[in-house]
Order: structure tokens, then C-alpha cells, then sequence
């Protein structure tokens, strides 16, 4: 799980051919490298240590780097320092990176940058933490000189210019400047809004030479309160606009002449062709220089990518042997990139040209993600849908039990261990994951909940959990493994619940609110207090309760009602919390807050609290001690001995022996 748990993330191409991506090594602390593979297949890092490329704008990121071509025509790589949020330049795998903005120790912080086509300026979102709150930030598009010379200026969003010319903003994404310079388009939202509610693509003439907006910018798109999510804008060579969004009900791209006619479909199908902006950077879509699209669509679990006649309004599948495809996608004529994964290939960055006429027989796999487990004990996820509540159906990923070495006993029903993911506007695919092999190598059953507020079935479906987060997600769970039980394919006396986040969230909930259903929870980085969540957590989600719980502070007591921790007393279930200790988005005063109220009540628990870590667990030791922690306290709590663990938990209060 540690060695194997490489992140392949955002292929982009320079403009000499050479394929760059970003790999975060958990062998490395978590370190995030730039890696190279030259034309001629030569594979080597940019990044050397202590420099580690992630954004922290909105604290999830993207958008960490960029390309460009320097003056001897090599790769120009741009990239953002973890620790020092900086933009540095660096011209060659083996030159030393220069900074180019200033060192504020990280209370500004930059993402999401493209350079001008003169190559003078690059325009960024530049995220300012001003005050001693976490709310006390400024998101702004700003621009600076490539050459390092000192000083920003606004470009747009912010607290806008004082004159009223460019346009406020809470928040401010996906900066992009037409071929010729003369136009840029961003896209903006403000409070309560996140980028998936309501959001407004905005347009203006631009004067490249000095890097600012001419006259006053026009709205294209978005922006008139009726909940239409406009993202990832992006020029052809032509001059048009091209944008994703949901007027539909789906996420369809979209064109608009010029950037000045409104945005007309490109292409309809009911599927999403774009996801939640948690990261930035993630365009789910490539232009390509004839004219034609490329589109990552989401059907369900499941993913396609698709080639679009932009003209026609015609698209093709492009058959390739995956089913789950991660944005963006990188393009350099007709040759692409992706990182992608199938129920049997773990995720891998694959590379495959669109001239063969079989692109499935012609991929070629650049570097593969994780280590492979022997065909014979994969588990593939089988999709499965089953009626909730109100009579509504929620999606779910079934993955039973496999093994070419071992057999369960005869008639025995496996125990399961249902999976309720983050977000909560996530959605989980049906590509190999490691973590699910971990399980049912072991013999546990995994159901991998899609609950009403999950991504890929539609606007609908994802906004049947606005007002209801801690309701709705609870109830799909339970109807999953209700289902499953019905069908004699799990042993309901052995179902568990475990999640990260907002999956943490509906673990905890689940567990407060629907006593007796599981026999063990386990948490990692879960939400335990909505109240305390909503006053004390970063900018970016500072609001984002309301939608999905009630407005804030008016809706006080639907906060209390619905947070675990304040019905602490209702949980009889063994309960195993893990949280890092740099944890901004949940911070770990939740999770202590929820182990001193079951101590306090006896409740079997347990609570481990990493160093170093923060929203998510980055560093290969981590990740394999709580692996083997979850496995010994699940040992412990539904009495069997693990075999091979060197991390034991200690379970409170629990006096069952395994």
C-alpha cells in the first residue's frame, strides 16, 4: 500500500513533444515531483528535494505547474513550492529553479497560472491570507512579470478595482488569454456558492504588453442566481470560447464565437462531461488543432473519452481499455496523454496517438501507478442500484470477496465493509484501487456507496443532498447493505462503515443517528461538529454548508441535530479515528473532541493522530501503519487475528478478545 501508492497526476505536453507529469511519492514524505519523458523516451525528474509542487489555494490545490517554451526552444517549466507557495522558473531538468514573485512565507499562495502569448506575464490566481482567521483571504487573478521582476497588479476578481471597472469576487478560476493576446476569460463565484452551484464565466478585451483588462468585462455565462455551473474555459486557434456547463442538467461543452456570442452546446448527452472544481487545473477536455474536441464523459462509475466534431455536433467514442479517466488530458496534435485505469490496470499515465486506427491495441503505458495483485484475486466492482429512501435509488460498487489462494468457510457470508466517500460531491469509479484489494484479498466484501450527491448521474442526482448531508448519505449507505443482506450476498451481523472527510462525516453520522445497524466505524479525518466546521474551517468551504446542511448561523439547530459529536450518546459502535495533525479543512480538535466524549461514556474506541499530515495522508509510513491499524481494530472489535501486522491499535474500553 506505501511503495505502490504513487500518484500520477496532470499530463501536460511541451511544445518540443517532451511528456511532463507530476508524481507525488509517498516513499519521498508525499514529495510531488515534475517528471519528463523526451521525445526520444528519455524519463527524467525536474524537481529535486527540498522543492515539492503543490498549491495550496483552497488548500486542496491544482494547477501546481505550467509549460512554456524557453528562447533555445526547451521545455520552460513554472511550478509552485509547497512550503514557500512561490512561483519559480525553471529552464532545464538540471538548472536550478529562480523564484519570480516575492517570499511572503506562504501567506500568498499562487495557482492555475498561464503566460501570455508575448511570454512577458504570467496571470494567476493569487490567493492572500491577510488576517489571523482562516477566512481572512483574498482570491484574485493577478499578473506578474516571467522575468522575475518585482510587483503584481489585478487583473480581476478580488475586492475589484475601486473604480468599479473590473469585477469583485470571492473567489476567481481558470484564467485563459485567446491565441492573439488581445482577450482574456475567467471564471468566478462568490459566497455561499461552490464552483459546482452557481457560477459565472466572465470575458474582456485584454492589452497583453502591459498585462490588464481594456474596458469593461462582459458576463458570458453564469452568473444570475439560477444555478447554472460554468467552468474550464479555453480558446481554439480560431479565437472562440469553449466552456463547460450544466444548464442541461449535465455538464456538456459549449462554444461561443469569439468570445462574444453566447455559449451554444457543442454536443448533448446526458452524461457529465466535467466534475466538481475541488483542484484546479483539471480541465476534463482538450481542443485539438483541426478544429475537433476531445471530452472525458462520466457515465455512472464508468468513464468514455469522446472525439467531437465541434462543427457537426457529432462524437465518437475512442475505445480504449479503461473505465475510469482522470482530467486533464494533455494533447500535442493528435497525440495524447492521460492518466486512466481499468477494474484490472491500476491507474497508469497512457499515451496513445488518435491517427491508429486502434487506439485500444496501440497504448502505450508510460508509468504505471501501483503495484499489481495476481489476476486471480482482483475483484472487479460489479454496479449495482437499489431503492432508498422516498423511494429514490442511490448507485453503489459491489466488490466481493477474491482470492486465488483462499476459500471462506462453507456458508458463511462475508463480512463488508461499506465505503461512503468525500466531498460529498465525489463520486467513486470502478477502476482498480488498491485500497478495495486490501479488503477483499482479506475476505471482506466492499460496497462503494455513489449516494445521492455523487458526480456522474446528473445535476439532479447531485443536488438531492443540498439541505439533507447527513440524512440522505446515511440512508444510500444503509439501503446499500440492506440490499445486499437481502440477497444473502454479505453477513448483516458484520457490516462496517468507514470514510475520509465528508465520507468521515457519514461514517460518524451513521453511526450517531442509525445505532445497532454497523458493528464497527472507522473515520479518517471526519467531520464530528457541523457547527464548529462552519465557524472555524478555511475559506474556500466556509460556506458551503449552507447548501448542503442549512444558511448559517440561522440554521444553528439543523447543526446541532445533525453532528455526531453532539449525539455522541447514542453511539454504542466500536469507532476508529485517524487525523493528521496539520489538518486545516477538518481540524483535529473534531476528532479529539469526539474520543474524550466515547471515553467519557465507554464507548470502544480508538484515536491516533499523525504528525505531519494533513487533509489526506501523504507519506508512505502513514498510509501503511493506518492500513494495519484498521485491520487490527477491525480484529479486534469482529474477533479474528491478522496476521502480519507491525501497527496494532489499542481499542479502548474493549474487552472482547480476537
Amino acid at each position: 500500500m506505501a511503495t505502490g501508492g504513487l500518484q500520477l497526476l496532470s499530463p501536460a505536453y511541451a511544445s518540443n513533444g517532451s511528456l511532463f507529469w507530476l508524481e507525488g511519492r509517498p516513499t519521498d514524505a508525499g514529495r510531488v515531483v515534475v517528471v519528463e519523458r523526451t521525445v526520444g523516451g528519455l524519463v527524467r525528474d525536474w524537481t529535486k528535494s527540498p522543492f515539492n509542487v503543490r498549491s495550496r489555494v483552497h488548500e486542496y490545490g491544482g494547477g501546481a505547474y505550467w509549460l512554456t517554451q524557453g528562447e533555445d526552444g526547451n521545455p520552460l517549466l513554472w511550478f509552485v513550492d509547497f512550503v514557500t507557495q512561490r512561483v519559480f522558473r525553471q529552464a532545464g531538468s538540471d538548472r536550478d529553479p529562480v523564484g519570480v514573485t516575492e517570499e511572503t512565507a506562504a501567506r500568498h499562495r499562487y495557482a492555475d497560472g498561464v503566460v501570455t502569448p508575448n511570454g512577458d506575464w504570467i496571470v494567476a490566481v493569487r490567493e492572500r491570507h491577510e488576517g489571523e482567521q482562516a477566512t481572512d483571504v483574498v482570491n484574485e487573478l493577478v499578473a506578474f512579470r516571467t522575468d522575475g521582476t518585482p510587483g503584481t497588479h489585478l487583473v480581476a476578481g478580488g475586492t475589484g478595482d475601486h473604480g468599479g471597472r473590473i469585477p469583485p469576487a470571492d473567489f476567481v478560476a481558470c484564467p485563459t488569454v485567446s491565441p492573439d493576446g488581445t482577450r482574456i476569460a475567467w471564471v468566478a463565484w462568490d459566497h455561499p456558492n461552490m464552483p459546482w452551484d452557481d457560477t459565472s464565466l466572465w470575458v474582456a478585451d485584454f492589452d497583453q504588453v502591459n498585462a490588464v483588462v481594456i474596458g469593461e468585462p462582459w458576463l458570458l455565462a453564469g452568473g444570475s442566481g439560477n444555478g447554472e455551473a460554468v467552468t474550464y474555459p479555453a480558446w481554439n486557434s480560431d479565437g472562440d470560447l469553449f466552456a463547460m456547463t450544466d444548464r442541461t442538467g449535465w455538464w456538456n461543452l459549449h462554444r461561443s464565437t469569439g468570445g462574444a456570442e453566447p455559449l451554444a452546446a457543442v454536443w448533448r448527452v446526458d452524461q457529465d462531461c466535467a466534475g466538481p472544481m475541488w483542484g484546479l487545473g483539471s480541465a476534463p477536455y482538450v481542443l485539438l488543432p483541426d478544429g475537433s474536441a476531445v471530452v472525458v464523459a462520466l457515465n455512472g462509475a464508468d468513464g468514455h473519452v469522446f472525439r467531437v466534431d465541434v462543427q457537426l455536433g457529432m462524437a465518437y467514442v475512442i475505445n480504449l481499455p479503461v473505465s475510469q479517466i482522470q482530467a486533464p488530458i494533455a494533447s500535442s496534435g493528435l497525440k495524447l496523454a492521460l492518466v486512466a485505469s481499468s477494474p484490472a490496470l491500476p491507474g497508469s499515465l497512457l499515451e496513445f496517438d488518435l491517427e491508429d486506427a486502434n487506439p485500444s491495441s496501440t497504448v502505450a503505458l508510460v508509468q504505471q501507478g501501483a503495484v499489481q495483485v495476481a489476476s486471480g484475486s482482483v475483484s472487479v466492482g460489479e454496479p449495482i442500484s437499489f431503492v432508498t429512501g422516498d423511494g429514490a435509488r442511490a448507485n453503489a460498487l459491489f466488490y466481493a470477496p477474491t482470492s486465488a489462494e483462499w476459500v471462506a468457510p462453507t456458508g458463511e457470508l462475508p463480512p463488508v465493509i461499506v465505503l461512503s466517500h468525500g466531498g460529498p460531491t465525489s463520486a467513486v469509479g470502478s477502476g482498480y484501487r488498491l485500497g478495495i484489494q486490501f479488503w477483499t484479498t482479506r475476505g471482506f466484501a466492499i460496497v462503494d456507496v455513489n449516494y445521492r450527491g455523487s458526480t456522474g448521474f446528473g445535476r439532479d442526482y447531485r443536488r438531492a443532498l443540498n439541505g439533507k448531508w447527513g440524512e440522505t448519505d446515511v440512508e444510500d449507505c444503509i439501503s446499500a447493505v440492506r440490499f445486499l443482506a437481502e440477497s444473502r450476498r454479505i453477513d448483516p451481523k458484520r457490516q462496517c462503515i468507514m470514510g475520509g472527510s465528508a465520507g468521515g462525516y457519514t461514517t460518524l453520522a451513521s453511526l450517531a443517528f442509525r445505532p445497532g445497524v454497523f458493528a464497527a466505524g472507522m473515520s479518517d479525518y471526519g467531520i464530528g461538529d457541523l457547527e464548529a466546521l462552519a465557524a472555524h474551517t478555511h475559506k474556500f468551504e466556509s460556506r458551503y454548508l449552507d447548501t448542503v446542511v442549512a444558511p448559517y448561523p440561522e440554521g444553528i439547530e439543523t447543526y446541532r441535530a445533525r453532528s455526531p459529536l453532539g449525539h455522541a450518546g447514542r453511539m454504542t459502535t466500536p469507532l476508529l479515528l485517524l487525523q493528521g495533525e496539520e489538518d486545516r479543512v477538518v481540524p483535529p480538535d473534531q476528532a479529539r473532541s469526539m474520543a474524550k466524549e466515547l471515553d467519557r461514556r465507554g464507548v470502544p474506541h480508538a484515536l491516533v493522530v499523525f504528525e505531519g499530515e494533513g487533509h489526506g495522508f501523504r507519506r508512505g509510513a502513514t498510509i501503511e501503519a493506518s492500513y494495519q491499524m484498521k485491520l487490527s481494530f477491525l480484529g479486534q472489535v469482529l474477533g479474528f487475528a491478522p496476521v502480519g501486522i507491525d501497527h496494532n491499535v489499542t481499542v479502548l474500553h474493549h474487552t472482547r478478545t480476537s
